[in-house]
């Protein structure tokens, strides 16, 4: 049965704590908690009390941290980092009671986002969605003490400059994105804007000896390590993209969904079991497939890499590191043999399908198979782990065991992987 807001608060605290999908105490508290793995280690992230985290509120902030953990990042390690870098006090104003007392958020210490041209009160409501995770404009400006209409000017503008997203619901929400990433792409954009400055020198010292030759060639391999200058690339490859996208995907991803590509483009994507044993992984990839993308699975990949329109490759020289310097590829020998190793990782991929329900296809392997085996199918062709097989498919280990066993029988296979392979091979996923 759904957990309703209903059920939270017929609840009863007893002797012990229960668990109901969230922790109630036996003070009769209760908690939202959010359980997940990352590095091989098994954390706790607490997403806040019931009733001043709601239902609907607690899902929502368990989907986010679920997608942080999507791209490898720990969501509670990014939380404290968030409320380490902006340390705020407490401001109470004098002769009002205790329930009346208006809290403004104050830096402490000197501004460390004023070298980045970022003004003061831009700093502040950064700093007050740092510490509050998310807010909305009227409870940002009753923090800052500000007019409702300065607070949202104040708002667009961080958001323009990257510090900021919003929900889509109404009124929206406002998150303060990770200062690791946001602080490091404004710090990026300056250094960038320097080095064009030098780039530039060699060309003004062409002109002043009014050499003819302006133009120099494209280089084929290009080795770039500023990530702003990454992603400004790519953002303006993918508006041009006219045929296809081709995708290495591994833990943490390179590069954001590919739902934003134009119509007409295919977009082709391979993962390997370590990317999609990430929690919320399975979801995110159910949603690029029901935007037209194709996914399929293999044990490992060699490299991480994205192809587009066999015209450029972005290949991480350390595909485990999200600040590697990234190797660009341009139309050459050398692409064409990463398109190649694609194509051949490809055609031995097993394919991941979705119903239009948003279930995995489990097709109909033939009459030998019982019914608890033939639903381990799409699961085994999916690569997911034993563990969480077992949890999908509702079996103890020796139960599922026992049924790989019969599965290998009946295709004559000796690992799992194989046996995916195998049975997309036979057409076991078409459509019921």
């Amino acid at each position: 049965m759904p957990l309703s807001d209903t059920a939270i608060r017929d609840a009863q605290p007893t002797d012990r704590p229960q668990k109901l999908a969230l922790l109630l105490n036996p003070n009769g508290s209760r908690w939202w908690r959010l359980r997940y793995r990352i590095a091989g280690k098994e954390k706790m992230l607490s997403l806040g009390t019931y009733p001043d985290t709601d239902l609907e509120d607690a899902r929502q902030k368990r989907d986010e941290a679920r997608k942080l953990l999507a791209a490898g990042i720990d969501p509670g390690e990014q939380r404290r980092a968030a409320k380490a870098a902006c340390t705020t006090r407490a401001i109470k104003t004098p002769g009002s009671t205790m329930r009346e007392q208006v809290v403004k958020e104050v830096p402490t210490r000197a501004r460390p986002l004023e070298a980045l041209g970022i003004p003061d009160m831009e700093e502040r409501a950064y700093c007050v969605l740092l510490t509050h995770h998310m807010a909305t404009v009227g409870e940002v400006a009753s923090l800052l003490s500000l007019p409702p209409r300065k607070t949202q000017q104040l708002l667009d503008s961080i958001e323009s400059k990257g510090l900021v997203t919003h929900s889509p619901e109404r009124p929206p929400r406002y998150i303060a994105a990770p200062p690791e990433f946001a602080v490091e792409a404004l710090i990026s954009q300056r250094q960038a804007v320097l080095e064009r400055v030098r780039l530039g020198i060699p060309d003004l010292k062409r002109r002043a000896a009014n050499t003819a030759d302006t133009h120099e060639r494209e280089q084929i391999v290009e080795l770039i390590t500023s990530r702003a200058a990454v992603g400004r690339i790519y953002v303006q490859m993918v508006q041009t993209i006219r045929n296809e996208v081709l995708v290495f995907q591994r833990a943490p991803a390179l590069f954001a969904s590919h739902q934003e590509k134009p119509s007409g483009v295919r977009v082709r994507t391979i993962s390997d079991e370590e990317y999609l044993a990430l929690p919320g992984a399975m979801n995110l990839l159910r949603l690029d497939v029901e935007s037209g993308e194709e996914a399929r699975v293999s044990p490992t990949l060699p490299i991480k890499m994205v192809i587009l329109d066999r015209r450029i490759g972005f290949i991480p020289l350390n595909p485990m590191d999200e600040n590697s310097p990234m190797l660009l590829v341009r139309s050459s020998a050398l692409l064409d043999a990463f398109y190649s190793l694609f194509e051949r990782t490809w055609e031995r991929s097993a394919p991941i399908v979705f119903t239009r329900t948003g279930e995995l296809k489990t097709g109909k392997p033939g009459p030998r198979l019982s019914e608890a085996a033939e639903q381990l199918i799409p699961l085994l062709a999916a690569g997911l782990n034993d563990k969480t097989i077992a949890h999908e498919a509702g079996m103890s280990r020796a139960t599922l065991n026992r049924r790989i066993a019969e599965l290998m029988k009946c295709f004559g296979t000796r690992t799992r992987f194989q046996l995916g392979l195998r049975a997309a091979a036979l057409d076991t996923f078409s459509e019921r």
